[in-house]
């Protein structure tokens, strides 16, 4: 590990394309996850390596121009009162939206396709509503998401279930606190399709095609008192916030995507 510290600067000129699209704010605001959902990003000054995540991830709550850019958006954050900072690894080896062909075909009985070639749409198929671990489950694709006890729960196999491109259908399907199912499976992938561009860097390596290149981390900071600080922790069984360092090492570069839910729809 680095005896160094980490330093970061704020990149304001930089900006989310994907999550700045008008048709994905849109859906975000349906699934009442608008201005609660955000990316922001920042340079470092030193080589990054894995064996570190741990140091700069502290590094990085701790520091103060992160510290002032995110009381911007959550005022109740202070730097100076993260004790640790919780890493956890996430694979993102996922470069096509081909992933979520097994969820398109209408045998897996997910979804019916309707229309012509990309005119069609993807109906969620409905079922009785059930609530698991605090989940209200009312059709096929959140039966497949969060009901380990159902059949279509193992569309997914575990490896795929902890890529990252799965882990953002599951954020959207929950959405916030007054999210709204959508009953087609489009915009949900559409908004995948616009946001992971926003996080990932790709490169081609010879002989083996096109590769993720960042390194993607689940983050959650806590106080001497073992207390949730980051993101904003709620009095609910329902996982509503979360957040994740994206590192670019070639670029020294790294984005922070959250989802802070407050006890208000935009707060």
């Amino acid at each position: 590990m680095s005896n160094l510290t980490y330093t970061f600067y704020h990149l304001p000129n930089k900006e989310p394309v994907g999550l700045c699209n008008k048709i994905v704010q849109g859906y975000l605001l349906k699934w009442s996850m608008k201005k609660c959902l955000r990316i922001n990003y920042y340079a470092f000054n030193q080589e990054f390596k894995s064996d570190d995540i741990n140091q700069f991830a502290l590094d990085f709550f701790r520091d103060n121009n992160v510290a002032n850019n995110l009381q911007a958006s959550f005022n109740e954050f202070a730097g100076s009162n993260i004790a640790r900072v919780q890493t956890e690894s996430i694979p993102c080896t996922v470069t096509s939206m081909a992933f979520f062909d097994k969820l398109l075909d209408p045998n897996n009985g997910i979804v019916c396709f309707s229309g012509t070639g990309d005119d069609g749409i993807h109906a969620i198929h409905q079922c009785m509503e059930v609530c698991k671990n605090g989940i209200y489950i009312s059709n096929k694709l959140k039966m497949m998401l969060f009901d380990d006890e159902c059949e279509e729960y193992f569309l997914y196999n575990e490896d795929e279930r902890a890529e990252f491109m799965f882990r953002l259908l599951q954020h959207f399907s929950i959405g916030g606190q007054w999210c709204q199912d959508d009953v087609v499976v489009e915009p949900y992938l559409d908004a995948i399709k616009y946001i992971y561009k926003d996080l990932l860097a790709v490169e081609k390596i010879p002989e083996s095609g096109i590769q993720v290149s960042s390194k993607m981390y689940q983050v959650v900071a806590f106080d001497s008192n073992d207390t949730v600080l980051f993101p904003k922790e709620i009095k609910s069984p329902i996982p509503y916030s979360f957040a994740y360092l994206v590192v670019n090492p070639k670029s020294r570069t790294v984005a922070l995507f959250f989802h802070n839910v407050g006890d208000k729809i935009y707060t």
